[in-house]
C-alpha cells in the first residue's frame, strides 16, 4: 500500500484533524523523501475530493475529510440528535469575544448593553467554544475570555483572520441620534417663571 493510500486511511478513520506531523509520525515516516510523498499525498487527495460529496480541509488543527455543505443537510437526517440551537443572545456573546478577545463579562455587557446570564457563558465553555485565557488585573480579577482551536475546527477556520470582516460602525454619537434630540429640546426650552 502506497504512502496516499495510508494517508487517506488515517484521515477517514481520525476522530480529529491531524497535522502533517501527525501522519508522519503515525506512518513512521522517517526520510525526508517520504515526508514531501505525504504532502504531495495530501494535495493529490485534496484535487481527487473535488468531485465527491467530501473534501479534504485545513483547518487551524490540520487536515480532515468532511462532508461538502451540499450533502451535509441530507447526512444530517441520519442522527437523531437536534442540532444545537444558540439564542441571539450567545451569538452575540460569542461574536464579541471572538472579534474583541480577550474580553471580560463586563467588557460584553457593555458592548451588549445588557448583562449576560450565566448559562450563555456555559454553554459556550460547554461547548468547547470559549475558553478563560486569564484573569484582568483589576479589583475582583475578572476572567479574560478567549476562542479556542475547537472553534476554529467547529467553523471551518485555519486562523481568526479567516473571520468576515466587520462593516464599519457607525460613530457612537450617531447610534441614538433621538437621545440628542431629546437633549437639545431640554436645552432650548425657556426657563420656567
Amino acid at each position: 500500500m502506497d504512502i496516499k493510500q495510508r494517508t487517506e486511511a488515517l484521515l477517514l478513520a481520525a476522530n480529529r484533524a491531524l497535522t502533517i506531523k501527525d501522519i508522519v509520525e503515525l506512518l513512521e515516516v522517517e526520510s525526508a523523501e517520504d515526508e514531501s510523498k505525504v504532502i504531495n499525498a495530501i494535495t493529490a487527495l485534496k484535487e481527487e475530493y473535488e468531485s465527491r460529496p467530501y473534501d479534504l480541509v485545513e483547518v487551524s488543527s490540520g487536515y480532515r475529510i468532511q462532508l461538502n455543505q451540499e450533502c451535509a443537510q441530507d447526512v444530517a437526517k441520519l442522527w437523531e440528535m437536534k442540532p444545537l440551537r444558540l439564542s441571539r443572545a450567545t451569538l452575540e456573546t460569542l461574536s464579541i469575544i471572538t472579534y474583541m478577545q480577550p474580553v471580560t463579562r463586563g467588557d460584553i455587557e457593555d458592548i451588549r448593553g445588557v448583562n449576560v446570564a450565566t448559562n450563555v457563558i456555559k454553554i459556550l465553555m460547554d461547548q468547547g467554544w470559549i475558553k478563560i485565557k486569564g484573569y484582568r488585573d483589576v479589583p475582583g480579577r475578572p476572567a479574560l475570555f478567549i476562542t479556542t482551536q475547537k472553534f476554529l475546527d467547529d467553523f471551518s477556520m485555519k486562523t481568526l483572520d479567516d473571520l468576515p470582516v466587520l462593516p464599519d460602525l457607525p460613530e457612537i454619537d450617531n447610534i441614538s441620534p433621538e437621545l440628542k434630540l431629546q437633549e437639545d429640546a431640554v436645552e432650548h426650552e425657556a426657563p420656567a417663571q
